[in-house]
């Protein structure tokens, strides 16, 4: 299985001012019922996050119009940017892009990305 892999310190007791943390951004799509969004979220970190994250690192759902997601997975896709596309294959969403998972990293490195998409509500 291929699992984000981002620069992750191996040494957790650096100075607060020397480290930066970790960003695990997750974009999900607007207007969802609410169980199936929440679920939409879980699947999009599970599957974008290598796991064992440090202690710090920030968790930011995000969400988006259809339109904006399907923008923004070919945005990250052309950037190079590692995430997981989460895709609804019952109906009736039928293969939906339902959200993404940004594979934890430097705010700096995603934050072109996703600066214009408001906190899920």
């Amino acid at each position: 299985m291929d699992v984000c892999s981002p620069t992750i310190d191996s040494q957790p007791f650096a100075a607060p001012q020397e480290k930066q943390p970790l960003y695990h951004y997750i974009v999900v799509r607007a207007g969802l019922p609410a169980g199936l969004m929440a679920a939409q979220v879980c699947h999009a970190a599970g599957e974008s996050s290598p796991g064992a994250l440090p202690a710090g690192t920030y968790a930011v759902v995000l969400e988006a119009s259809q339109e904006a997601l399907g923008a923004l997975e070919a945005q990250l896709q052309l950037a190079g940017v590692p995430h997981r596309s989460i895709r609804e294959n019952d109906p009736p969403w039928n293969g939906a892009l339902l959200a993404i998972g940004i594979c934890p990293q430097l705010k700096k490195e995603v934050k072109r990305f996703v600066s214009s998409l408001p906190l899920l509500k």
